[in-house]
C-alpha cells in the first residue's frame, strides 16, 4: 500500500471504525491522546500505543487508527537530538531557593491596609477613570448614530456598579432585576436604594473597556480577538506579576470561564466540570494566587505544532534562573520541554502521555502489579517512571530521583488500609498540582451573570480574579483574619462608601431608613469604617433622646439628643465631651 492509498483510506474511515476518538477543539491541535485528566488512580489506555514488535510489522498489518494517530503527531524537530535512556544517570537535585516570596514591598508599606487598598493595586483608580471615559464615549457614539440622549457616568457611579456586582455574587438572585422587585420576598432594600434599576441596566449595557471605532479589522495585521478587553488584560497581567513574588512551588493548568453563547473563542472540554466556555491558561502559586494568565484564542500560527510547550514557556518566561518547582499535567509534558526548562533552571514534573515521542519503552500493565514501578533516566537529567496503582501512572520529571520511595495508604474492599510503595515523584506531584484548583475554589462568590455580550463573562471573571488575588495577599499579611465572604463584604463597603455618603448628604431617602446601617451588633449599631470615615458629610442633627453609640454602657447609660446625619447613630455632643468627633476618627 503506497502513501496515497493510505491517506485515501484514512479519509474514508467512518466514526465507528476509529479505535481512539480524536479530541475536539484545541486539544486535537497539540496532543494525539484523548485529553484526560491524569490522577493517582487514572491514566490513558496504554494498549493503543504501538510496541516495538508492532512497529516491525509490515505497513499493511498496522491498524489504520494507529497510523492516523502517528500522522497526527507533530513532526520531529530535525535539529533535536533524542536522549538515551538507562539506569546510570540521575537527575540533578535543585539548588536552594533563596528568592523573596509573598507580597511586594510596596504592598507591605501601605498604611492602614484594607481590602479596598489591596484591590486598588490591581483595579486602579486610573483604570476606573478609563472605564468612565470609554463608557461615556460609547454612549456618545450611540447618540450620534441613533439620537438617544444619555446622562454621563462618573467615577462614583462606576465604583458603585462594580461594588453592586460583587455584592450580587454573595446575595444571589435568579435575575439582577429581582433586587429591585416590588415583591417584598425578592426585593433587596440595600441594593435598590443605592441606584435605580434603569440606571444599573444602562451601565450594564453601555459599559466599555476599549473604543470600538478604532478596532482593527480582521484583515489587519494588528487584529486582536481580545481587543475589547485588551486594556484590562494588560493592566492585570502587569499588576498580578508586580505585586506578588511566588513561592518555590508553582503549578500550571487550565481554568474554564463558563459561556454557552456564540463565540469563535469558545471551547468544548467534555471531561471538565465546565464543559463549554473560554479556556484560560493559568500559572498559580501554592496560595492560590494567579501569577500569570493567558486566554486561549486559537493557534497563533497555522503551522504551530507545539501549543503546550509555547504556553508553558510564556507563563514561565519571568521565572527563569530562580530554581522554581513547576507542576503540570500530561497535556503540557514532553521530553523536549523538560530538557529546555532544565536549562533555564526551572525544575518541572508532571504526568505524561506514554505515547509521546522520545520516551523509553516500559513494561506492559499486565506485567506489573499494584505498588510496583519501573523507571529509566536519561543522559539529559530526566526520569521516566511508571507506577501501578489501580491503574498505571506515568511521570516525567527533571529533578526527582526515581529511587526515592515512600508509602501511601490504599483502602481495600474489606475496608482495611494497606500501605503501598509509591515513588516520591508521584506523591510530590499529587501534593502540589492543585494550585489552580485552589484559585477556582476561592471564587465561591464569583459574579455569575448571563450576558449576550461575549466579553462580559471574561470581564467579570477578571474582576473576580483581582478580588481573589487581593484576598490571597491579605491572608499573607499581619492583619485581622477575614473569611473570603467577609473580605468581599469589606471590599464592597469600600467601593460603595462614597455613594452611601453622597446619597445620605443629598437626602435622597427619608431619615427613618438609615441605609448605611449594614449590621447591628447587640445594642450598638455597626457602621463600616469605610463609610463613617468618608468625606465631611457627617453632620450632627437633633433627634429623640437615645443612648450614645460610643460611650454608653449597660452599667452606665449615657443619653444624648444628637445623631449623625449620615450614620443615623446617637452620639454625645457637648462642652464636656464630643463622642461625635471621636467616633468619626480613624481608630
Amino acid at each position: 500500500m503506497n502513501i496515497e492509498d493510505l491517506n485515501r483510506e484514512i479519509e474514508n474511515l467512518s466514526d465507528n471504525e476509529i479505535i481512539e476518538p480524536i479530541p475536539s477543539g484545541s486539544e486535537s491541535e497539540t496532543d494525539i491522546s484523548d485529553r484526560e485528566e491524569l490522577t493517582i488512580d487514572g491514566n490513558l489506555n496504554p494498549e493503543i500505543v504501538m510496541s516495538e514488535d508492532e512497529a516491525d510489522e509490515s505497513e499493511s498489518d498496522i491498524p489504520l487508527a494507529h497510523i492516523k494517530n502517528l500522522l497526527l503527531q507533530p513532526a520531529a524537530n530535525k535539529d533535536y537530538s533524542p536522549p538515551t535512556w538507562g539506569t546510570t544517570h540521575k537527575p540533578e537535585t535543585p539548588s536552594d531557593f533563596i528568592h523573596s516570596t509573598g507580597p511586594s514591598s510596596f504592598i507591605r508599606s501601605l498604611e492602614n491596609i484594607s481590602p479596598l487598598k489591596i484591590f486598588q493595586q490591581f483595579i486602579t483608580e486610573d483604570f476606573i477613570q478609563h472605564l468612565v471615559f470609554q463608557t461615556n464615549l460609547y454612549a456618545e457614539q450611540e447618540k450620534i448614530a441613533t439620537g438617544k440622549n444619555y446622562i454621563s457616568t462618573t467615577m462614583i457611579e462606576i465604583k458603585t456598579f462594580l461594588g453592586i456586582n460583587l455584592l450580587m455574587g454573595i446575595k444571589r438572585s435568579p435575575s439582577y432585576k429581582d433586587y429591585w422587585s416590588s415583591a417584598p420576598d425578592l426585593n433587596d432594600p440595600f441594593i435598590s436604594r443605592l441606584i435605580a434599576l434603569k440606571r444599573f441596566s444602562w451601565l450594564l449595557s453601555h459599559l466599555h473597556v476599549n473604543d470600538n471605532s478604532v478596532m482593527p479589522g480582521r484583515s489587519s495585521p494588528n487584529f486582536d480577538k481580545l481587543y475589547k478587553l485588551r486594556p484590562m488584560i494588560d493592566l492585570l497581567s502587569t499588576n498580578f506579576e508586580k505585586h506578588f513574588f511566588p513561592n518555590q512551588h508553582i503549578a500550571a493548568d487550565e481554568s474554564m470561564i463558563k459561556f454557552k453563547g456564540r463565540s469563535s473563542l469558545k471551547q468544548f472540554m467534555p471531561k471538565k466540570p465546565i464543559k463549554r466556555g473560554y479556556k484560560m491558561w493559568m500559572l498559580a502559586d501554592k496560595t492560590g494566587y494567579c501569577l500569570k494568565f493567558d486566554l486561549y484564542t486559537g493557534k497563533t500560527d497555522s503551522q504551530e505544532k507545539s501549543l503546550s510547550s509555547r504556553v508553558i514557556k510564556q507563563l514561565t518566561s519571568h521565572l527563569q534562573g530562580k530554581n522554581h518547582l513547576l507542576y503540570f499535567d500530561n497535556f503540557f509534558n514532553s521530553v523536549p520541554l523538560l530538557e529546555e526548562l532544565k536549562k533555564q533552571r526551572i525544575h518541572a514534573v508532571g504526568t505524561v502521555n506514554i505515547s509521546r515521542r522520545y520516551l523509553p519503552k516500559l513494561k506492559e500493565d499486565k506485567k506489573i502489579n499494584r505498588g510496583e514501578f519501573e523507571w529509566y533516566t536519561s543522559n539529559t537529567s530526566l526520569a521516566a517512571i511508571k507506577w501501578k496503582d489501580k491503574r498505571s501512572v506515568h511521570i516525567l520529571s527533571n529533578f526527582h530521583d526515581p529511587e526515592n520511595i515512600s508509602e501511601v495508604g490504599r483502602q481495600e474492599k474489606n475496608g482495611n488500609i494497606t500501605q503501598v510503595p509509591c515513588p516520591e515523584a508521584v506523591i510530590d506531584y499529587n501534593r502540589n498540582m492543585n494550585f489552580v484548583d485552589k484559585f477556582d475554589q476561592l471564587s465561591s462568590y464569583k459574579i455569575d451573570r448571563r450576558s449576550k455580550k461575549w466579553w462580559h463573562r471574561i470581564f467579570f471573571y477578571l474582576l473576580d480574579a483581582a478580588v481573589i488575588n487581593a484576598y490571597c495577599i491579605y491572608k499573607s499579611l499581619d492583619v485581622p483574619e477575614l473569611s473570603s465572604k467577609d473580605f468581599r463584604r469589606a471590599l464592597v463597603n469600600g467601593l460603595l462608601a462614597e455613594q452611601i455618603v453622597a446619597s445620605s448628604a443629598n437626602k435622597r431617602r427619608s431619615n427613618d431608613t438609615p441605609m448605611a446601617r449594614i449590621e447591628v451588633k447587640k445594642c450598638k449599631p455597626f457602621i463600616p469604617p469605610e463609610v463613617r470615615q468618608n468625606s465631611s458629610a457627617h453632620q450632627p442633627e437633633r433627634s429623640t433622646r437615645r443612648r450614645c453609640a460610643l460611650c454608653s454602657t449597660s452599667a452606665k447609660q449615657v443619653r444624648t439628643d444628637w445623631i449623625c446625619s449620615v450614620c443615623k447613630v446617637p452620639l454625645c455632643l457637648s462642652k464636656q465631651k464630643s463622642c461625635f468627633q471621636s467616633y468619626h476618627k480613624s481608630q
